[in-house]
C-alpha cells in the first residue's frame, strides 16, 4: 500500500508466500476501502516454507509449519489443507484468480491490466514442499547446543563455523 501511495497510477506487484499472506492480508481490506489497485501474487505451496526450511535445516522436524490436517498418528501429517486464497481475497472485495499453469498466469496478468480501483490477488498454486532449499546465506537462529538428536548437534556445529565469520556490529 505504501508503494502504491508513493508511485500513484503505476502498477504495484507484491510477491508473498502463503504463510506470509495468512499473517499479513489485512492490507487488502485497506486497499479495497481506498479503491487502490495493488497486485498480490501468493505463491501457495501449503506451508510457511521459509520457517519450515529453517526448522528442518537446523535439525528439527517440521513443527506445524506445513498447512496439513492432523493425521491418524495425531501429528500434522495428514493431507495438505486446500486453502483457497482467491476466495479469501474475493471475500474482501478483491478480484482474484486461481492459477494452476503458466498459461493461466499469463491470461490472468493480461486481464488484470484492465482492472482499476480494485486489488487483484493471484493464488498461484505450486507443489507443496517445492520451496528452494537453503537461502544462499546464513541465518543466525537459536541452535541447540545440548541434544540427543544428532541433527540438532550437527546444526549447532554448523552454527559455530558460521558465527565466527559473522560481522560484529
Amino acid at each position: 500500500m505504501g508503494v502504491k501511495y508513493a508511485i500513484g497510477d503505476r502498477d504495484v506487484y507484491a510477491m508473498v508466500g502463503d504463510g506470509s499472506f495468512i499473517m499479513l492480508h489485512s492490507e487488502l481490506l485497506t486497499a479495497v476501502q481506498e479503491h487502490k489497485k495493488i497486485n498480490v501474487c501468493v505463491f501457495n505451496n501449503a506451508s510457511f516454507g521459509c520457517i519450515n526450511n529453517l526448522q528442518v535445516g537446523h535439525g528439527n522436524d517440521t513443527l506445524c509449519t506445513e498447512l496439513r490436517f492432523r493425521g491418524e498418528d495425531g501429528e500434522h501429517s495428514g493431507s495438505f489443507m486446500p486453502v483457497n486464497f482467491a476466495k479469501i481475497a474475493e471475500g474482501y472485495g478483491c478480484k482474484a484468480y486461481t492459477i494452476r499453469s503458466l498459461q493461466e498466469l499469463y491470461a490472468a496478468l493480461k486481464e488484470a491490466k484492465t482492472i482499476e480501483g480494485v486489488p487483484v490477488v493471484f493464488d498461484i498454486r505450486v507443489l507443496p514442499k517445492s520451496m528452494t532449499e537453503g537461502y544462499g546465506s546464513w541465518w543466525r537462529v537459536g541452535d541447540t547446543e545440548v541434544s540427543e538428536n544428532p541433527r540438532n548437534l550437527a546444526a549447532y556445529e554448523d552454527h559455530l563455523l558460521h558465527v565466527k565469520d559473522a560481522k560484529k556490529y
